[in-house]
């Protein structure tokens, strides 16, 4: 028999998983209507997307568990870790992650590479001594 070592850090069930998981996903749909009297469609597009919907379902899930965390272990931060999604898909789909995560990489490396460039933004080199002294013998 395998032992649960999880099992001591779970501060609710299964069954409350489900339940947050079903009240977040009405109040994601909910949360994305626009406010009262105005259009669904705003010139020909509709008011929110598909990846509004799950921002709004991701947000409310982290809510939700955050206050259960506040009335069952007196901590409302608990839930306030942000994970990698990336790495947590890659984890869970490997074969469909590889191309995003490549293309994620080349990105960041090159955002990285820009931001990093001596020459970049006008800057001087590091190793630039610069004279301070105004004009004319003001300070």
């Amino acid at each position: 028999m395998k032992t649960d070592l999880a099992a001591q850090c779970r501060f609710f069930k299964a069954e409350d998983a489900c339940r947050i998981a079903l009240q977040a996903y009405y109040a994601a749909g909910r949360r994305i209507e626009p406010p009262p009297g105005e259009p669904w469609m705003v010139d020909g597009d509709p008011y929110a997307s598909a990846a509004d919907f799950a921002d709004a379902f991701s947000g409310e899930v982290q809510a939700r568990i955050a206050l259960l965390a506040l009335d069952r272990l007196g901590n409302f931060d608990v839930a306030m870790s942000v994970w990698d999604l990336y790495k947590l898909a890659a984890d869970i789909a490997p074969e469909k992650m590889a191309s995003i995560i490549a293309e994620r990489e080349t990105m960041l490396a090159d955002i990285d590479a820009s931001f990093l460039d001596p020459t970049a933004h006008g800057l001087p080199c590091g190793d630039n001594r610069v004279d301070n002294a105004t004009v004319g013998g003001d300070s």
